[in-house]
């Protein structure tokens, strides 16, 4: 016998909370929505509608794929981020919030009224450097990334937000690919980096250490090798004047602000996120 979509929900929420899914309501009606292209609202406005055997048959292997851990954005494929939508599966990070800052930064730092040079480094899914071409249609992004499998994703991404003609990419291990020739042209150096420390990976919620990719999370013994790389080698890539801005963790600030600092940078900031925790930092080349 057919259920109601308010049933068939009522029971996917009810398995993830007994499973202490921490946001068993919001996953429920994600997955459900996904699986019938609705929007949430369309769940609560048409509750009493029936719902197909087969519906709810995929609607259930959401649930138990997520009750293992499998983190809801890999499930749908979608994330919003800067109230754009971005495709994303288990080979590139989630896109969070919390990231938002370091956009946010950029294009308060980028000149809108002329061409901007952009690179993007550990691009991932590519949803920093798209959303600055999105947000800044005169800026010109290239993504770096050393994964083919986050670069495709990546492709797909500037595309899906009709960028694709401004966002370009290189598969290269930080900078060893970036063609010689772009050194001293880059006006903007962004940057969210692998900054966990290699001991604390496994300490993570589930949903990250176990089916995110461990090349996007891992920082090396403090977590900071990255930066190390990117302040060193990134600095022969910009113009004077040029910015390098970075993504941190909430205890890296006065490491990083020092290494930009060390290397030559003027003007280094730290900012903070909503939580008022160290985000951001971000320094000028002389």
């Amino acid at each position: 016998m057919k259920k109601t979509i308010e049933k068939v929900l009522a029971e996917g929420k009810a398995l993830l909370k007994d499973a202490h899914i921490r946001t068993w309501a919001l996953d429920g009606e994600i997955l459900l929505s996904h699986v019938l292209s609705f929007s949430r609202v369309q769940l609560f406005t048409h509750s009493k509608d029936e719902i197909s055997e087969e519906q709810e048959k995929v609607y259930k292997d959401l649930i138990y794929r997520r009750l293992k851990g499998t983190p809801t954005q890999y499930l749908t494929n979608e994330q919003e981020f800067m109230s754009l939508p971005f495709y994303v599966n288990n080979h590139v990070l989630i896109p969070r919030q919390d990231t938002e800052i370091l956009v946010e930064t950029a294009l308060e730092l980028i000149d809108r009224k002329k061409e901007f040079q952009v690179l993007d480094v550990c691009t991932g899914s590519g949803c920093i450097g798209i959303s600055i071409a999105y947000y800044a249609p005169l800026s010109r992004v290239i993504g770096i990334d050393i994964s083919e499998p986050a670069l495709n994703v990546a492709e797909h991404n500037a595309k899906l937000n009709q960028v694709n003609d401004r966002v370009h990419f290189i598969k290269s291990n930080l900078f060893k690919g970036v063609p010689e020739d772009l050194k001293g042209t880059i006006d903007m150096i962004v940057s969210n980096p692998p900054y966990i420390p290699t001991d604390e990976i496994k300490g993570l919620m589930k949903e990250v250490s176990e089916y995110e990719p461990t090349i996007a999370l891992d920082g090396g013994k403090d977590g900071l090798d990255f930066y190390r790389f990117i302040v060193k080698d990134g600095k022969e890539y910009l113009k004077s004047g040029g910015i390098l801005l970075f993504e941190i963790g909430y205890n890296q600030g006065d490491e990083v602000a020092w290494l930009l600092k060390s290397h030559g940078f003027n003007s280094v900031e730290i900012k903070k996120d909503l939580a008022g925790l160290n985000r951001v930092v971000f320094g000028i080349k002389e």
